[in-house]
C-alpha cells in the first residue's frame, strides 16, 4: 500500500499534500516550459503572416531581386496593389538619384504588392521621404541568405519542440490528474474516518461505500438511506434541523452542512 495503516492520521494527510504540491509544481514547470515554446513558435509565424505592408521579408525577397554595390542599393516599397500602375508610371520621379526602369515586383499578395526599386545611396534618404509622402511603405531590409535559412530551420525545430511537449504534457497530465485523483480519494477517506469516529466513537466498527445515484436519483438516494440508518440519528437529528446550534454541536459536523444519520463527503467523478 501507498500508505502505511500503521502511520498516524496526521502523517498521511501531510504526506497526501505533499505529493499534491508536488503535482501542483511539477505542472507549473511543465506548462511554462510548453507555453515558451509554442509563442517563440507563434513570434516567428507571425513574421510570416499579414500583408506585404507589414510582415518579414525574410522569406519573401530573393537575392536576385537585390541590388547592392558600393554606390547603389535596392529599396523595397509596398502598397495597395491597386496602386501598382500608378507607381510604375511616378517612382523615378521621386529622386534625383533613382536608377530609371530599376523598379521590380518582387511579391504580390491578395492586398498589396511589393517592388525593389534601385537608388544611388545618396539618394536613398531623399526617395523614402517622397514615398512616403505619396503614403507608400518604406520597408527597411536588408538582405541575409543565412538568416533566411536560420528562420526557416528554427521554426521546423520549434514547430518539431512544440508538437512533442503538447504529446508528452497530455500523457503527463493524464496520469498526474490520476494521481492527484487518488490523492482526493484518500483524503476524503480519512475525513470520513475521522468525522465517524467523532459522531460514533470508539470502536471502530464501520464501512466506507461509494455511491453513484442515478441522474434525478439523489433525493430517493438520500431518503432510503434516512430510513435504512434512522436509528444511528439519536437527539442529533433534531438538534440539527432545530434549537440552538451553539448549544448543541454536533461532533463531526460542520454547522454549514446538512445532516444525516450516516457521515457522508461528497467526492467529483472526473
Amino acid at each position: 500500500a501507498r500508505y502505511a495503516s500503521g502511520e498516524s492520521i496526521k502523517d498521511i494527510a501531510a504526506a497526501l499534500m505533499e505529493e499534491v504540491a508536488r503535482l501542483e509544481e511539477d505542472l507549473k514547470l511543465r506548462s511554462t516550459e510548453y507555453t515558451a515554446t509554442k509563442q517563440a513558435k507563434q513570434a516567428l509565424e507571425r513574421k510570416t503572416q499579414g500583408n506585404l505592408m507589414s510582415r518579414s521579408l525574410a522569406g519573401v525577397v530573393d537575392p536576385q531581386d537585390v541590388v547592392l554595390t558600393e554606390h547603389m542599393t535596392s529599396v523595397f516599397v509596398a502598397f495597395v496593389s491597386h496602386a501598382a500602375e500608378e507607381f510604375e508610371a511616378c517612382y523615378e520621379s521621386l529622386g534625383a538619384l533613382v536608377v530609371p526602369r530599376s523598379a521590380r515586383k518582387v511579391a504580390k499578395d491578395s492586398e498589396s504588392v511589393l517592388y525593389a526599386v534601385v537608388v544611388f545611396k545618396k539618394g536613398v534618404d531623399e526617395f523614402k521621404s517622397a514615398c512616403r509622402e505619396k503614403r507608400y511603405t518604406v520597408r527597411e531590409f536588408e538582405f541575409n541568405a543565412e538568416q533566411r535559412d536560420l528562420d526557416a530551420s528554427e521554426l521546423e525545430r520549434l514547430a518539431a519542440d512544440a508538437d512533442d511537449q503538447a504529446i508528452s504534457f497530455g500523457k503527463w497530465s493524464e496520469s498526474a490528474f490520476g494521481e492527484a485523483y487518488l490523492s482526493l480519494v484518500h483524503l476524503k477517506i480519512l475525513r470520513l474516518y475521522v468525522e465517524a469516529v467523532l459522531r460514533y466513537g470508539l470502536t471502530v466498527d464501520f464501512d466506507c461505500v461509494v455511491l453513484v445515484p442515478e441522474k434525478k436519483a439523489e433525493s430517493r438516494l438520500r431518503d432510503a438511506l434516512g430510513r435504512m440508518f434512522s436509528h444511528l440519528s439519536g437527539t442529533w437529528a433534531s438538534d440539527a434541523h432545530g434549537g440552538d446550534a451553539d448549544q448543541h454541536m454536533i461532533p463531526g459536523i460542520n454547522q454549514d452542512k446538512d445532516f444525516y444519520p450516516y457521515v457522508y463527503d461528497e467526492l467529483p467523478l472526473a
